[in-house]
């Protein structure tokens, strides 16, 4: 699962080189890349199914739990990544635009933010440290919030008639967008973890079984 987690990372960190050098090349290798993080989701998968849950105890049965939803989520996150990196070869690349300036640095804010919280999220994967689980959880918010906070300026831009804002204008929005939908599943690996320790509030703990469900 780690592993997963690592090639994750580095499809991560490559999506900032990808849309600041404008780099097919690299973006051709990030995108392969997903196959190899859909490869291991299946061979763990097929790996967990063939235990039988029966014969777990209860915290053998908790981590399996942990171990399903921690690699479903970074399968979906890797497919997030892949379309991400098609979105920005037509929308950025090959026409040859760019984002503005303010809205670069927005960029590069949210991505070092999701590269942190992937991070973060490997850790409690790990160690199931309640304390940084809940970390997790805030950083959600946080990034929520940012994402409104940019999209906001972003249509200032647009108002100030800023050329490069408007070129790029639906590239920017739906990328923001992505990167939130990529942190909401990194910060989602916090809930069984929380679960677990019956740290989940009510309500959270009602969201998370929904989240599973869905």
């Amino acid at each position: 699962a780690l592993h997963q987690a690592d090639v994750v990372e580095t499809m991560m960190l490559g999506i900032l080189t990808v849309i600041k050098n404008n780099d097919l090349a690299l973006a051709d290798e990030l995108r392969k890349l997903d196959d190899t993080v859909d490869r291991l989701y299946s061979a763990i998968k097929y790996y967990l199914t063939k235990i039988s849950r029966e014969a777990l105890s209860e915290e053998e049965s908790r981590r399996w739990t942990d171990i399903i939803s921690f690699t479903i989520n970074m399968e979906q996150i890797g497919d997030i990544i892949e379309r991400v990196l098609i979105d920005v070869e037509d929308k950025k690349i090959k026409p040859g635009r760019n984002f503005s300036e303010a809205g670069m640095a927005e960029i590069t804010e949210l991505h070092a933010r999701l590269v942190d919280n992937l991070r973060l999220s490997m850790s409690v994967f790990l160690n199931g440290n309640v304390h940084d689980a809940k970390k997790l959880l805030e950083e959600k918010a946080r990034f929520r919030d940012l994402e409104h906070a940019y999209s906001r300026s972003h249509l200032v831009r647009l108002a100030d008639n800023t050329q490069s804002s408007i070129e790029t204008s639906s590239l920017h929005i739906d990328l923001i967008s992505e990167l939130k939908r990529i942190n909401s599943h990194i910060c989602s690996i916090a809930y069984p973890i929380l679960d677990s320790a019956g740290a989940l509030a009510p309500n959270r703990l009602r969201t998370s079984k929904l989240a599973d469900l869905g």
